[in-house]
């Protein structure tokens, strides 16, 4: 292998069709090196021995279809980070959303547009060099497993500054673990902890409208979430959605058994200019969240002014 070689990230296409592999690699191929696979078996040899950076997958094929192969790649700890992209049909908007829920990170519509797959698949590998990193530079947060309190302000000041050089809006979430100070004095101090990696993980888990999305720990029982191009509208649908999957998942105690957790969410939207700043955007988040704990707790409250 090349030096030139060396540096060039691997995509493995995954696709039963000799044309469809053939198109993709086409497309591909001067940018990445491209393995590719002709069915889900072979698929998962080739990612489990050479750990691409990145799988093309398509979701019809006979004996292992994609579903088969996304479970089977999330179950194994050589491929279970492996970012996938499911190849679909313009028609298979039911298979596009079981695959985001089984762990996909994207999908690419056939006939494909070499434009949106580049983009695509550059994305994806953006988003895992930017993990890596952070994760270089400790920025993770131990217990949660998300990016810290330190790496969302810089995230977030940074994509201020582009929002308003292209105008557009700007979303936080704040998330506070409702009555954490009481669970805890009933059921340990350790409680919290478990908590904590329990809504990390559910964090993670979310598939966000945008892949610039993300969520980071903020304090202890305390989660934010930064939304680009994001109004008051899509905040507010955003956090119930969250709300909702967190308060699905029971989390477990000392003593064997579980108890319901449920987070308030309040949530702010900012168009940046030169009046404004961070700190006002993530201030008008905390009075949303704070009148969401004096309406009951269990709430997502929007700022409005």
């Amino acid at each position: 292998m090349s030096g030139a070689d060396a540096k060039k990230k691997t995509v493995l296409v995954v696709d039963d069709s000799d044309t469809g592999r053939a198109h993709l690699i086409q497309i591909l191929n001067h940018e990445y090196i491209v393995r590719s696979a002709s069915g889900g078996v072979e698929a998962l040899q080739i990612a489990k021995s050479e750990r691409p950076d990145i799988i093309l997958l398509d979701v019809v094929m006979p004996q292992l279809d994609g579903y088969g192969v996304l479970t089977a790649l999330r179950e194994m700890g050589e491929t279970k980070d492996i970012p996938v992209i499911f190849i679909t049909s313009l028609d298979q908007s039911q298979d596009e959303e079981k695959g985001l829920k089984l762990g996909a990170e994207d999908y690419i519509s056939k006939p494909y547009n070499p434009t949106i797959v580049k983009l695509r698949v550059s994305l994806q590998l953006k988003i895992i060099d930017q993990m890596r990193q952070i994760e270089e530079l400790g920025m993770i947060d131990s217990v949660s497993k998300l990016p810290n309190r330190r790496y969302f302000d810089k995230r977030l000041r940074e994509e201020w500054q582009r929002a308003e050089a292209e105008g557009r809006r700007l979303g936080v979430l704040m998330i506070g673990v409702d009555k954490l100070r009481t669970l805890i004095a009933i059921h340990g101090y350790s409680f919290g902890d478990r908590c904590t990696e329990a809504i990390g993980g559910i964090l993670k888990g979310l598939k966000f409208r945008s892949p610039g999305d993300f969520a980071a720990s903020w304090a202890f029982g305390g989660f934010a979430i930064m939304l680009l191009n994001a109004d008051e509208g899509i905040c507010e649908q955003v956090g119930e959605a969250v709300r909702v999957a967190i308060e699905a998942v029971e989390t477990q105690v000392t003593a064997g058994g579980v108890v319901d957790v449920t987070v308030s969410i309040g949530a702010n939207s900012a168009l940046p200019s030169a009046e404004g700043s961070v700190d006002k955007l993530i201030a008008g988040a905390d009075s949303a969240l704070y009148l969401a704990r004096e309406l009951g707790r269990n709430k997502v409250v929007v700022n409005k002014s």
